[in-house]
């Protein structure tokens, strides 16, 4: 057992400096945790308002107006399409509402003259009805291209592409000269305003969830005043992946953040309500000892002497780590395992 210990001590510290010699380990006694139990989530920040703008009419790009990182205002010109046939065929729409109007007219009088034709009876009612019926296919065909130049009208609309709120430009796919095609996308826009953290969850810990609990989002990257926040609305959504059974979890931000922008990364502390989670042990992530796949504590027993077992981990905690076997409550565990590795090949040297 001595020469186990000897060889695992000499695995983990192959290297290490000699020099460093404990006459006494600094310990923690191992303890159930009592504190709330949380599931650590992780995810990335997206913006509650984002548009993958495209258009709706097929063109060459005639001017593109704005790049990544613009702010923009709500109505604000974005891109310009070639608008010379949309422009030739309003033109040709509005010559035919012309001339459909002509015909109108045309049958209009024709059709109060047949009247007092007939009122004199010098017609026959036929012939009135011939001509009303002229007057009235001449009116439907005034609405019908005057309906149809409306249509252009607005196709000519749709050569101008606009920013549908006040925002910035995340994304520029497209440059002038590009040919636009519908459905193909521009450029993305999003509003700052309003920001969520998205992290995922196994889905067998989805129902464990504290949702009426404080939520804390981290967010590493951010300025120093919003690195940790407090989510304000959470929204779990109804489906799970196929694959990985992971399901996406939504959770509303404090509005008006500056220094957060859409792919950081987030995590987020889950208050559980889960009963399953109780009496979980927790031991400083520094007194854990990992070489490739093995992990390892020196444990203390009551006569001093440290001792190296391995044990498995789960989740961290902060600063901590879950340990899921290996340990008991009320064990004593060595903080600085480079020290326990040399007092204990000390003592061996010695005998």
């Amino acid at each position: 057992m001595r020469l186990f210990n000897c060889v695992l001590a000499a695995f983990f510290f192959a290297g290490s400096s000699a020099n460093v010699w404990a006459e006494s380990l600094q310990t923690v006694t191992v303890a159930q945790s009592s504190t709330e139990q949380v599931i650590t989530a992780e995810g990335s920040i997206e913006a509650v308002k984002s548009s993958l703008l495209a258009p709706q009419v097929a063109g060459s790009i005639t001017a593109f107006n704005v790049k990544a990182g613009d702010q923009v205002k709500a109505g604000q010109v974005l891109a310009r399409i070639d608008t010379r046939i949309a422009n030739q065929q309003a033109a040709a729409s509005q010559a035919q509402v012309a001339a459909a109007r002509a015909q109108l007219s045309a049958a209009r009088q024709e059709f109060e003259r047949k009247q007092r034709l007939y009122e004199k009876q010098y017609i026959s009612k036929a012939a009135l009805e011939r001509a009303e019926s002229d007057y009235k296919t001449a009116e439907a065909q005034a609405k019908a291209e005057l309906a149809q130049t409306g249509v252009a009208t607005v196709q000519t609309g749709l050569h101008i592409v606009t920013a549908p709120y006040a925002g910035i430009v995340a994304e520029v796919m497209a440059e002038q000269g590009d040919m636009a095609m519908p459905g193909k996308p521009l450029l993305t826009l999003y509003d700052p305003k309003e920001t969520r953290a998205v992290v995922n969850v196994p889905q067998s810990q989805i129902a464990s969830i504290n949702s009426g609990a404080e939520i804390k989002v981290s967010i590493p990257a951010a300025a120093e005043s919003e690195r940790s926040l407090s989510a304000t609305k959470i929204t779990v959504l109804p489906t799970a992946d196929l694959v990985s059974n992971i399901v996406k979890v939504r959770l509303l931000l404090p509005q008006q953040l500056t220094s957060i922008s859409p792919g950081m990364f987030a995590r987020a502390m889950l208050p559980t309500t889960s009963t399953s989670l109780q009496n979980q042990i927790f031991i400083p992530a520094q007194a854990v000892i990992k070489r490739s796949e093995l992990m390892a504590v020196y444990v203390v027993d009551v006569q001093g002497d440290p001792q190296l077992r391995q044990v498995r981990v789960g989740r961290k905690q902060g600063d901590n780590l879950e340990i899921i076997a290996g340990l008991q409550a009320g064990e004593k565990v060595a903080l600085d395992p480079m020290a326990a590795a040399n007092f204990k090949t000390k003592k061996l040297l010695k005998k």
